[in-house]
């Protein structure tokens, strides 16, 4: 979460298909320059919704290969290929062929030639009309899409609901997905990278979605949503990919992966949260710029998003952490528009404004309760505090009478001392090279976490416990930040 603007309640729903729509097909590529000319008015707003672009050279080694493989596609000079700034793993396309691969994603890869076939599959998708055909509707989530969801029905909005990091929502038929999966597989070998990376990539993958549902403690289909999850993984898909590389004449080893060019692009990225959105550290959302921390009741989880922290608990309990300037009005114009600003036109009744200081802060709630299209009544409540000439506020959604388990957290929102503050640290990749008697265990005590060190090196590495580490071997291990 940035240095957050006030009031981003709003929903926000951008007319784009799930990737570009494009006058071409497999065979005679092209990019339409109408399509072009809208997804750049459209890219600086995209980027700044997630958390801006990644800039220097690691973005220019992303759009070196991303032109590879758009020449390789036909396509070239045709797309733009961007890395935004969220350790969510996802990468997606917009109409005109601007292609976002993330961070999250990168830090996965373990070569160049899996980076390809991750911006393959994308273009393969891009030239093959998947968009045109399907017509999906891409839409950036805030609680107050959540609670329009609810109350007037809407699947659309209410299926984006608790999608970290605002990513697009997108849905590819088993067959598109083929189509796509064979033509960026064809580009990996015009290109002249190894096509088993992408069979190599998928698997990676499902090994980073079963990491991360043990790590945040989510049932497996609550778990952050990835670019193997909006393009489903399947073993059907990771078998197809290797036989297509067998039946191209690639080994493992010939052509060579692009091992050293991709591990030293990466090295040095911010790994997990930018200190400009603040850290989650299981329940617990703390950030050092901002001086400011809550924590999470139980059974509750954070995700970090550059706009704002987006919790979910049991029940369907929801909220979301967001702030802004105070307004000329003060604390309570502030909480009563950010309220109205959710609830929008419903139906709604409003409750008595309350009063109170949590932890030295002055804070007030706005409650209100709405109606549902179908009838159903929901409590919403906007939790504003005073710092300094900022607030802060939660706003959550639960059933009637059913706020109290966000008692805690509203009351846990504090502001942090300089010294808290200044030991708050980003992590970031590093590279080492593995000596004689060097495993994956003593490798993974390198890493800067007190949980999950060898589950997590794995997954950084794209490999099995049961694989050696050879010495000489470079690998990545995620260290503080100096």
């Amino acid at each position: 979460m940035r240095a957050i603007r006030a009031l981003c309640f709003a929903a926000l729903a951008l007319s784009v298909g799930a990737c570009a729509t494009v006058d071409s097909t497999p065979d005679a590529p092209s990019v339409a320059q109408s399509d072009r000319a809208r997804a750049a008015q459209s890219h600086p707003q995209i980027l700044a919704q997630f958390g801006g672009a990644v800039e220097g050279p690691l973005a220019t080694y992303v759009s070196t290969v991303g032109d590879r493989i758009a020449v390789a596609a036909g396509v070239p000079g045709q797309c733009t290929f961007s890395v935004v700034n969220t350790d969510v793993v996802n990468a997606f396309a917009i109409p005109g062929c601007y292609i976002y691969v993330t961070r999250g994603l990168l830090a996965i890869m373990n070569s160049e030639d899996e980076l390809a076939s991750v911006l393959g599959h994308e273009v393969g998708h891009v030239v093959a009309d998947h968009a045109d055909r399907r017509r999906n509707t891409a839409t950036l989530t805030t609680l107050g899409a959540l609670l329009a969801g609810v109350l007037t029905g809407s699947g659309d909005v209410a299926q984006a609901v608790g999608q970290a990091g605002q990513l697009y929502t997108l849905s590819y038929s088993r067959d598109q997905e083929f189509e796509s999966d064979d033509l960026g597989g064809r580009y990996l070998q015009i290109a002249g990278y190894n096509p088993f990376a992408a069979a190599d990539m998928l698997r990676a993958l499902g090994v980073n979605d079963a990491l991360t549902t043990r790590t945040s403690n989510r049932e497996a289909s609550r778990a952050i949503p990835a670019w193997a999850r909006t393009h489903p993984l399947s073993e059907e898909r990771v078998t197809r990919a290797n036989a297509r590389a067998s039946a191209a004449g690639a080994s493992r080893d010939n052509p060579p992966e692009n091992v050293n060019a991709y591990l030293n692009a990466v090295r040095g990225m911010i790994y997990g949260d930018d200190p400009e959105q603040g850290f989650v550290n299981g329940r617990t959302f703390a950030h050092p710029t901002l001086r400011i921390a809550f924590e999470a009741p139980q059974g509750f989880t954070l995700t970090n998003t550059p706009s704002a922290v987006q919790i979910a608990g049991p029940s369907g309990l929801r909220a979301q952490f967001s702030g802004g300037a105070l307004p000329q009005g003060g604390l309570d114009a502030y909480a009563t528009a950010v309220l109205r600003q959710i609830i929008g036109q419903a139906p709604a009744q409003a409750g008595q404004m309350q009063r109170r200081t949590t932890n030295g802060l002055e804070t007030v709630s706005a409650p209100a309760r709405a109606q549902t299209q179908s009838g159903q009544i929901v409590e919403v409540v906007v939790t504003a505090y005073r710092v300094g000439d900022r607030a802060y506020h939660f706003a959550t959604l639960a059933p009637a009478n059913g706020s109290a388990p966000f008692s805690p957290m509203l009351g846990s929102m504090r502001t942090l001392s300089a010294q808290d503050a200044a030991a708050l640290r980003a992590r970031q990749i590093d590279l080492v090279t593995a000596g004689a008697r060097d495993t994956a265990e003593s490798l993974s005590r390198r890493m800067a976490f007190d949980d999950f060190q060898l589950e997590r090196f794995l997954a950084l590495n794209g490999r099995d416990a049961a694989q050696p580490v050879r010495a000489g071997e470079v690998v990545k291990i995620v260290r503080y930040a100096r």
